[in-house]
């Protein structure tokens, strides 16, 4: 009795080990910590950073310049002279910067949707690889449950020996489609790891059933045409329009960088008893070399020109990989439905009259063969049809911005 209690122990002990190196993570979790732990979301945030701290450098002052003059030819008097934008230039130069931080920002909404979109795909992955498991391994079984049947009646000399080692190599190849599903689940579980911000970690498991998600469209899908405010939420939709909006600042700032600079500064060129208002200096700086700032203006005007066009590409790049996604997915909505419907229904019933069949003697080998790999083909077919929807409402997810 002490010896079995003894052995309970030491299981139960083993299996708590095994359940304590495990890591299960849900979705949700997966996905906040991959916006918040991954290092795409802290370069991102850096460079918001980097943006904010050269607001200040907006008021770009020049260094005031000192110098030395002789005015009355007996001795030399110190001055300083410095120049100064007008007002209009400081003000364009801190929108213009204001600009790149809201840009930047964009720019980190594109990375963590990125990431959703990438977490999700994984996670997909690792639901349809542990189903897959499932199937692989209730195949198993039968095949094991045939192979013992076929060496009674190998024995008593109903069957040659040939369908005996067929028997066995199907059961090995199905090791290796196992060993094969297992090596990918492992290289699924290292990529969701560095996507959460934890490399190298195998022990990432997934929960849940593997089932259709639920995606609510704004209207009907046919025909195949996303309207103009689908992808309002897109944060790559607002990234080019933020990016508009800084090419036309920075069109408007060089256009006031073409009027005159002022100068201002002090230099005593009289007697030392002169007047202090007559010690100062009052100028202009002309900008008379007008071929320098069309220049600018005019790569200023190329650049909203392209921020335009941008902007005009990526809605049609959405809007086609909208299409194709909306395509998908009421391709594999059908084929769900008939799966649902027909196929699953009709694999079980092949598995159950084969494997009767073959016990009883009234199929043969071959036909045993043919119509279980038949009935776990519909199986497997299934489950890629199932992967197929949910990355369908993934990407769908992922073009509104979700």
């Amino acid at each position: 009795m002490r010896q079995i209690i003894l052995t309970l122990s030491i299981c139960f002990g083993a299996l708590s080990v095994m359940a304590q190196s495990y890591h299960v993570i849900t979705l949700p979790e997966a996905i906040s910590r991959a916006t918040s732990d991954n290092p795409q979301v802290n370069v991102a945030n850096l460079r918001i950073d980097k943006q904010r701290a050269l607001i200040p450098g907006a008021l770009s002052l020049s260094g005031p310049e000192l110098i030395f003059e002789a005015p009355t030819t007996t001795r030399f008097q110190p001055g300083v002279l410095l120049p100064v934008s007008l007002p209009t230039v400081y003000k364009n130069q801190r929108i213009v910067q204001e600009q790149q931080v809201k840009l930047s920002q964009r720019e980190k909404t594109i990375t963590t949707n990125t990431l959703r979109y990438n977490v999700r795909t994984i996670y997909n992955n690792l639901l349809y690889l542990r189903e897959s498991i499932g199937n692989y391994r209730r195949q198993d079984s039968l095949l094991l449950v045939f192979a013992n049947v076929t060496e009674t009646r190998q024995r008593v000399g109903q069957i040659s020996r040939i369908e005996v080692l067929n028997a066995k190599s199907q059961q090995q190849e199905l090791n290796y489609q196992l060993d094969q599903t297992r090596a990918k689940i492992r290289s699924n579980r290292i990529q969701l790891g560095l996507l959460i911000g934890t490399p190298n970690d195998t022990s990432i498991r997934v929960t849940g059933p593997f089932r259709p998600m639920q995606f609510a469209p704004d209207r009907q899908f046919y025909p195949f045409l996303a309207t103009d405010t689908t992808f309002i939420r897109n944060p790559q939709t607002a990234f080019y329009q933020q990016n508009e909006e800084l090419s036309a600042s920075l069109l408007k700032l060089e256009k006031k960088r073409r009027l005159p600079n002022i100068i201002v500064g002090y230099l005593n060129q009289g007697s030392p008893d002169s007047r202090f208002l007559y010690r100062l200096r009052f100028g202009l700086s002309l900008p008379i070399w007008g071929w320098v700032a069309r220049s600018r203006i005019n790569a200023a005007q190329t650049d909203v020109a392209i921020a335009k066009s941008q902007s005009t590409l990526n809605q049609y790049e959405l809007r086609g990989d909208y299409d194709k996604a909306i395509a998908d997915y009421l391709q594999y909505q059908e084929a769900l439905d008939y799966y649902n419907a027909t196929g699953l229904p009709q694999a079980e019933e092949i598995i159950k009259a084969a494997s009767d069949g073959y016990r009883l003697g009234s199929i043969g080998y071959y036909d045993y063969l043919l119509n279980v790999q038949q009935a776990f083909k519909i199986r497997l077919g299934y489950l890629d049809a199932l992967r197929s929807f949910n990355q369908a409402v993934i990407t769908l997810q992922y073009l509104k911005g979700e």
